[in-house]
């Protein structure tokens, strides 16, 4: 592939709307064109005053591009989407047809969109999944030395001149790269990993749709425990200077401060300045240590969250989260603006709770949330029928059903067959005693053992986490090996073929066993395969009961998934039809040799959420 001979066009005129259209009547093998749009920036679905704008929109195939003004030539854009009976191809495709849908009014079919960022992360997982470092890479070296350069001039891409040639010449190329990369990747999914890029394809637009749908926060509470955090810290700077005569951002002073109370500390930064980090703090029993933790946490969750649902929060108190469903190599989402995937656990510290919170059922009117705040009256299933509520649905120990089916191990099998608790019932096994139950401190050591497997981790690792000591730790894994080979033997499995694919392609890759998607490993790593497979087909299952979900008429109502959970905002008199459906899709006894189980939980409050069934 090459651009040779590639005409970029920019329309200014009726006469150049007639040569477009001459050119889109052509034949075309793959009965497609291309689109790509440039905009004033990112935001698509923010604050009405703080959204972008579509400012170019291009269409192209392997020979020509076509770019113009969306203020002069927006019926344009309508007109051919009107009549164009053929396919769509984008590379990252949801960014730019939500600019589309919300901005210009202009909706394509998303079941005739192909993408080809999607292709890429299936077939080079490993590599940039960028539109120019692909073009480099599969089209045209010169590809990446042609785009727009704005870096010391005095525009920026919300304000440079339609006509400054390198700005639309930049913009009128990326369908035409896009085409190619289409021309180039799709023979290979198509023969390697249909299923995968269909699954990837099908997902995006259960994302999208929950995007929009957005996730509600309590701007109000939001902003009154931003001011609380903003005077604690104000005051524990103040009883920091009163009593020690130090500022609690000065961590060499509060070293020596502590030092002379009689601390040592053993931890360096990496400068080699002695480290005042979370861990270090938390381990000195000191009020002055104390007093700096509590600020930094509070600082912490004051910018880092609560600052942004203030500022962030659309006219309805929403915030519009964006999921890329190809986050990671494993494929597994990646999530931001905010990261829900990170929000802080509850029990973190005592300023972390409000975080999850201030997320809130937006059909709860406000006077019924406020009366169970003030009240601490329990929110039972009949309120979350009558009010309406958050719903949350949670797989259970999904990765560890992912083993124990592709390792094929009976006795792993037989623990998720078998009633009670798989973990318990695991350790019961191990340790050879019948009296174990949940409490029990052997069923965390087990458990940690099981996704000691999954991660590949050694035995000084699994002991760190288990709790024991290596001698233990070491005796344990060897006692987990004999009772479960399977495991050891699949583990070894992946690493061999992984190795000899190596010695044939340079480098070492594993495939999806449920939907032949390759997974590639850096070099020297070729161990975290092992967890590439798991954590990737749990990831392609979450992904594919989404879409089930959605089928089933609760896409209407989801508006996050985290790693292996989903959440729903339902309205009034929706809860019980809704629990229903998610327990119909979710449980699965079909799909694997274990069977997949999820819990389902409720809550007016993201934090305060409890299971469904549980008593009120």
């Amino acid at each position: 592939m090459s651009l040779d001979d590639v005409q970029l066009n920019l329309i200014t005129s009726i006469d150049d709307v007639l040569r477009l259209k001459e050119w889109l009547g052509r034949r075309r093998s793959m009965n497609a064109i291309a689109l790509d749009t440039e905009t004033s920036g990112f935001n698509s679905l923010g604050p009405q005053d703080k959204r972008d704008r579509v400012r170019l929109i291009q269409i192209g195939d392997d020979v020509a591009g076509w770019a113009f003004a969306r203020d002069d030539w927006l019926g344009l854009l309508k007109d051919i989407v009107g009549q164009w009976q053929g396919d769509w191809i984008l590379h990252n495709a949801p960014f730019d047809l939500t600019f589309l849908d919300h901005d210009c009014g202009v909706h394509i079919p998303r079941g005739k969109v192909r993408d080809t960022m999607v292709r890429a992360r299936i077939n080079e997982p490993h590599m940039s999944m960028g539109l120019k470092q692909q073009a480099v890479r599969h089209v045209d070296p010169a590809a990446g030395g042609l785009q727009a350069e704005l870096a010391g001039t005095k525009w920026t891409w919300a304000n440079v001149p339609i006509d400054y040639e390198p700005y639309w010449l930049y913009g009128a190329l990326d369908p035409v790269l896009t085409y190619k990369l289409e021309e180039h990747h799709k023979p290979i999914t198509d023969a390697e990993a249909p299923e995968a890029f269909e699954l990837e394809m099908a997902v995006m637009w259960v994302v999208e749709r929950m995007r929009w749908y957005g996730a509600h926060v309590h701007r109000r509470g939001a902003h009154e425990n931003l001011i609380k955090f903003a005077h604690y810290a104000e005051q524990v700077e103040a009883w920091c200077d009163e009593n020690y005569g130090v500022k609690p951002g000065s961590n060499a002073a509060i070293v020596a401060i502590l030092q002379d109370a009689g601390y040592t500390f053993s931890k360096a930064t990496a400068s080699g300045a002695i480290a005042l980090d979370k861990e270090v703090l938390e381990g000195i029993d000191h009020p002055l240590a104390a007093a700096v933790l509590g600020r930094r946490q509070a600082q912490k969750m004051a910018s880092t969250y609560l600052r942004f649902y203030v500022e962030n929060a659309d006219e309805n108190d929403l915030l519009h989260p964006s999921f890329n469903t190809l986050g990671a190599r494993t494929s597994r989402m990646s999530c931001s603006d905010p990261n829900l995937q990170n929000l802080p656990r509850l029990g973190t510290n005592r300023f972390a709770d409000v975080v999850r919170n201030c997320f809130t059922s937006r059909w709860i009117p406000p006077e019924v949330m406020d009366h169970f705040d003030a009240s601490n009256e329990p929110f039972t299933e009949k309120d979350a029928q009558k009010y309406g509520s958050l719903i949350m649905c949670d797989f259970d120990q999904i990765e560890m059903r992912m083993l124990a089916h592709f390792a094929k191990e009976e006795g792993m099998i037989n623990a998720f067959k078998s009633d009670g608790d798989f973990f318990v019932n695991l350790a019961r096994q191990v340790f050879q005693d019948e009296t174990i139950t949940k409490k029990d401190k052997r069923r965390q050591i087990t458990k940690n053992a099981g996704y000691a497997k999954i991660y590949s981790a050694g035995v000084a690792k699994f002991a760190a986490t288990a709790g024991i000591p290596v001698s233990q730790a070491r005796d344990f894994l060897t006692r987990f090996d004999q009772l479960y080979p399977g495991v050891l033997r699949f583990q070894n499995e992946v690493l061999q073929l992984a190795m000899e694919r190596q010695r044939e392609t340079g480098y070492a890759y594993a495939r999806s066993p449920l939907t032949n998607r390759k997974y590639v490993a850096d070099k020297r790593k070729e161990y975290t395969l092992i967890n590439y497979i798991v954590q990737g087909a749990a990831a392609e299952v979450n992904k594919r009961k989404l879409i089930e979900l959605d089928a089933a008429g609760l896409g209407e109502f989801m508006f996050a998934t985290v790693h292996d959970e989903v959440l729903l905002d339902v309205p009034p008199g929706q809860a019980y039809d809704v629990v229903n459906t998610l327990n119909e899709v979710m449980n699965d006894d079909k799909l694997l040799s274990v069977p997949i189980t999820a819990g389902v939980s409720f809550g007016a409050q993201w934090g305060r959420k409890k299971d469904w069934g549980e008593a009120a």
